[in-house]
């Protein structure tokens, strides 16, 4: 018995060897009290992927440090909830200030480089946000993440706190296991396109499973409509994190 356990697990061991054991990427996410964070939706063109990524962002990168800008993290769009945001992408990135930003934008290098961007995509939104705490969370491949922008009406936006005081309770429980990672509030100036009141990115740790029970409790079925009356439009989309 004993040399039969020996040879399942030399057994075992060869499989892995041939086919390979393959570990699930991993990686952080860090969003920083006081800096300046700029939320990309985009998508680009098919055939031109290249373009955006070796010919623009090549170029642009080197350029970002003396503005005090860093990449935060990158998504793909899996799935749009709600909304009608034809992006493919959704993109985190930080700046040193609002003032650092518009310096960028003037940059001669980049002016000779941003018409390349612009032409490899077909879809791009943009908006400033900022946090009001340090955070950093840890993400997975497989992790089921959550971006929701949502434009606030002024004349109902209490009724959204009303909502989450009914609802958020359900969070922790084992069949949900929801958690807010960042919120995002709008920095209130007119530059670029994009300009929900508030933005919350968010994991279903027990994945569409628990996403889907939490829409059968009796608390979110009797309260969604205080959620819709506070913000009539929103964008709901279902990311997967891009991780090295």
């Amino acid at each position: 018995m004993k040399i039969l356990s020996i040879l399942s697990t030399l057994f075992i061991l060869s499989l892995s060897y041939i086919f390979g054991a393959t570990e699930e990427k991993t990686g952080e996410i860090t969003f920083k009290k006081g800096t300046l964070v700029e939320v990309a939706l985009l998508t680009i063109q098919p055939g031109k992927e290249s373009q955006f990524y070796e010919e623009y962002f090549s170029q642009a990168l080197p350029l970002a440090p003396k503005y005090g800008a860093r990449p935060i993290g990158s998504f793909m769009v899996e799935k749009r909830d709600q909304g009608n945001s034809p992006a493919q992408m959704v993109i985190f990135f930080e700046w040193e200030s609002l003032e650092k930003k518009r310096a960028f934008e003037k940059d001669f290098d980049f002016l000779k480089i941003v018409n390349i961007r612009n032409d490899a995509l077909s879809f791009l939104n943009t908006g400033y946000f900022q946090v009001d705490k340090d955070i950093t969370y840890s993400l997975k491949e497989s992790g089921t993440y959550e971006f929701a922008a949502l434009w606030l009406d002024p004349n109902n936006a209490p009724k959204l706190e009303q909502y989450f005081q009914a609802v958020l309770p359900l969070a922790s429980d084992p069949k949900i296991q929801f958690e807010l990672i960042a919120q995002l509030s709008s920095l209130g100036v007119e530059d670029k396109n994009y300009h929900p009141n508030i933005i919350f990115f968010s994991e279903w740790k027990k994945g569409m499973e628990g996403r889907n029970e939490l829409a059968t409790r009796k608390e979110f079925k009797d309260n969604l409509h205080l959620r819709e009356t506070a913000s009539p439009y929103k964008d709901l989309l279902l990311i997967k994190p891009i991780l090295n």
